[in-house]
């Protein structure tokens, strides 16, 4: 679920030009991120597992993707304690969730690009 209020704030702080050029970066990265958590759990690294998932929570949520932020807490925090039954309920889960909320993202991009003059 994207949080409208938190986008159009975000684009009245930083104008189009700039929310459009800095949201296709963080889209970019959250593919690196997403395939680095995926990683570090098939190599139980946890402090690493950790750190992605606070740094995919604290963009996901400046960009108004809730549910990620969310669920990226939880993974955080389920690293942080060394629970991987929580993380292995947690990260299929924040996948999911992030692909549909990056995919609801890109339409919005795509449709403020479209008006991009407006």
């Amino acid at each position: 679920m994207l949080d409208r209020t938190t986008i159009d704030q975000l684009i009245a702080d930083i104008g189009k030009d700039v929310f459009l050029r800095l949201s296709l970066q963080f889209l970019e990265e959250t593919t690196n991120r997403l395939a680095a958590l995926r990683t570090a759990r098939q190599a139980e690294a946890w402090p690493e597992l950790a750190r992605h998932a606070h740094s995919l929570k604290s963009t996901a949520q400046s960009f108004g993707l809730v549910e990620t932020g969310i669920l990226a807490r939880e993974l955080q925090l389920a690293a942080d304690h060394l629970e991987t039954d929580k993380v292995d309920a947690a990260l299929p889960k924040l996948l999911a969730v992030t692909t549909e909320e990056c995919a609801a993202f890109q339409g919005l991009r795509t449709e403020l690009e479209s008006h991009r003059d407006g």
